[in-house]
């Protein structure tokens, strides 16, 4: 069936709110090097005491590991704690977590450390809440060594995910709560040019080992890093920086002005040069990339991409599994934009896109108040909008959520790119996937659960986005008031993002170029060469991103299907919420294997 693109590609959430909400500082696969790093040390510092019980042990282990991770890296310790040493965390150093080949190397034995001394313990033994965290542990752990065995795959510097996008955004949001946090950012800030020195280390194996990115690729990271540096005399760095001290009523106006002269020093004297050393280096390897199509080009890479696909979707599907699960709801979609058009084929033309308000503030409060029948209840809090900077506006998403610090849940921050052009109906939905009900409104009830802290270590993007992504597509049904309207905009926006999705697998696993994925685009009415060139760019640069988005969303729409058949006209969709929020971030086998207790007890 035919669909004009002007109707069909209108979803703009691809959003990278699972990087930017977790707060790390590298995408999953690299990081994966360098996560638990400590934890080499972990089975000869873990010895059970014979006066504990099972679960005193096994919080002790899960405390001891979540302690020696966050305490490797000061700028996620910041992100996750505004007291850190109110849980025993105290003189962490203020540095980057450098890259280095012996840590890389290190750490898969790291890893395997960790699963011993969690095999140690015996999971019948443990309550409810730590035998789910023994399982969550134990199915992530497994995905992450899988991981481990394709080193250098994972891009660190992809132009929308990469380091050199999103860490400026997090250096902009560090709160300055004290005056030891000011000394903390100055500190980072002058390390920014050996911590990038380090990351191009990792980029120079990578072009050693033939999986440099490609030119185009590259073309686009040093555009950004030449956009990032186009003012530098009014750098958004340096407003903030301003703005967050003249905030600092703990300061004299002798601090204040000695901080200000050390941010402009520090900014020069290493942010500029790490940037202008970025551009010079990526410059120097272009050409060395060896391919500039999907995954599967790369020797191993389909089966590198597979196991990309399990850790960061949850999905415990195999490929062709997963293409099944995104065809079948590619086509549940497309029927019902097919049935209702068939019903009303006038319905089209009559498409609004505007709800009423373009203010955010406006429309997050009516979110909030309209999700009360359907969700359960969450404290109230405000949340701050703010706008990405004109030199980031062209590469960074269309809009992302930062999370505040466990220990202070009043600080939510939402980002939205004007670069999008939103129209009112599309910052609605766009607004319910970053705060109500999507990540902002997930992130209370998460905080309000009480669950182990070191299931903050773990990005289950499948889970956070996919719930995100589940709940825009209901917000329709809050902002347009016609039902019929409401589902035919849902289920055209979850096209769109399916045919993305679709993309991604097909581009990455079955080896499809650009003329493919133009003839598979072109299939659905989108015709427009240079769309189709951006999305296949997009895929490319960042594998599987799309995955986390629509396979989450559908796996929740499948265990939602699951419960409706079989508590039939009990079937409750607020408890169906809840128990889902209940379970928190996990892996989805391990979110169906609880809910069949939990429909046994309905």
């Amino acid at each position: 069936m035919y669909f004009s693109p002007a109707f069909l590609i209108e979803y703009t959430n691809n959003d990278s709110g699972e990087y930017m909400k977790r707060k790390k500082l590298l995408p999953a696969g690299l990081l994966l090097l360098l996560f638990l790093c400590c934890s080499a040390f972990l089975l000869s510092r873990f010895q059970k005491d014979s006066t504990e019980t099972a679960d005193e042990a096994f919080e002790r282990f899960t405390h001891t590991l979540f302690v020696d991770e966050i305490s490797s890296d000061s700028l996620t310790l910041h992100y996750t704690f505004s007291e850190p040493e109110n849980f025993g965390i105290a003189d962490v150093p203020s540095a980057f977590h450098l890259y280095s080949k012996d840590t890389s190397d290190a750490a898969a034995a790291a890893l395997e450390n960790t699963r011993q001394a969690l095999s140690a313990f015996s999971r019948e033994e443990l309550s409810d809440s730590n035998r789910l965290t023994y399982d969550i542990l134990s199915y992530q752990l497994e995905k992450q060594t899988d991981l481990l065995d394709f080193p250098y795959y994972e891009e660190i510097f992809s132009p929308t995910l990469g380091t050199q996008a999103q860490l400026p955004i997090l250096l902009a949001e560090y709160a300055f709560r004290t005056e030891d946090d000011i000394r903390n950012y100055l500190a980072l800030l002058s390390q920014m040019d050996v911590y990038y020195e380090s990351l191009m280390d990792y980029e120079r194996e990578k072009a050693e080992a033939g999986l440099f990115m490609s030119d185009e690729t590259a073309d686009a990271v040093i555009a950004q890093c030449r956009a990032f540096l186009s003012n530098p005399g009014s750098h958004f760095l340096l407003s903030t920086f301003e703005e967050r001290i003249d905030s600092a009523d703990f300061l004299s106006e002798e601090k204040t002005q000695e901080y200000l002269d050390s941010n402009r020093a520090l900014f020069f004297g290493h942010v500029v040069p790490a940037y202008e050393f970025l551009i010079r280096e990526m410059t120097a390897l272009k050409g060395s990339g060896k391919n500039s199509c999907g995954l599967c080009y790369f020797e191993n890479g389909a089966d590198y991409y597979e196991a990309l696909a399990a850790a960061v979707t949850g999905t415990g599907r195999n490929m062709e599994e997963i293409l099944l699960l995104i065809e079948e709801q590619l086509d549940t979609d497309l029927e019902t934009v097919a049935y209702l058009v068939s019903r009303n084929p006038e319905i089209v033309k009559s498409v609004s896109r505007q709800t009423g308000s373009s203010e955010p503030s406006v429309i997050l409060k009516n979110l909030e108040q309209q999700i009360g029948a359907d969700f359960p209840p969450v404290p109230s809090v405000s949340c701050q909008v703010k706008y990405v900077d004109a030199s980031l506006e062209k590469y960074l998403s269309p809009a992302f959520y930062l999370t505040p610090p466990l220990d202070r849940m009043n600080e939510h921050v939402i980002y939205i790119n004007p670069a999008n052009n939103y129209d009112s109906l599309s910052l609605f939905t766009t607004l319910a996937h970053e705060g109500w009900p999507g990540h902002l409104y997930q992130t209370l009830y998460e905080n309000s659960c009480g669950f182990d802290p070191v299931r903050n270590l773990f990005n289950f993007g499948g889970y956070t986005e996919g719930w995100a992504t589940y709940v825009e597509w209901l917000s329709y049904a809050y902002a347009v008031p016609d039902a019929e309207m409401a589902e035919l905009l849902s289920a055209n926006g979850a096209v769109s993002l399916g045919l993305h999705a679709r993309a991604d697998v097909g581009i990455h696993y079955e080896g499809w170029s650009l003329e493919d994925t133009e003839a598979f685009f072109a299939g659905y009415g989108v015709t427009n060469p240079d769309t189709v060139y951006q999305i296949y760019q997009a895929v490319i640069q960042d594998p599987g991103n799309y995955l986390k988005y629509y396979l989450g969303a559908a796996e929740i729409l499948k265990l939602r299907e699951q419960a409706e058949t079989a508590l039939s006209e009990r079937f409750v969709l607020k408890d169906f919420h809840t128990f889902l929020l209940s379970m928190g971030p996990a892996p989805f086998p391990v979110i169906e294997d609880y809910m069949e207790e939990w429909l046994s007890k309905q």
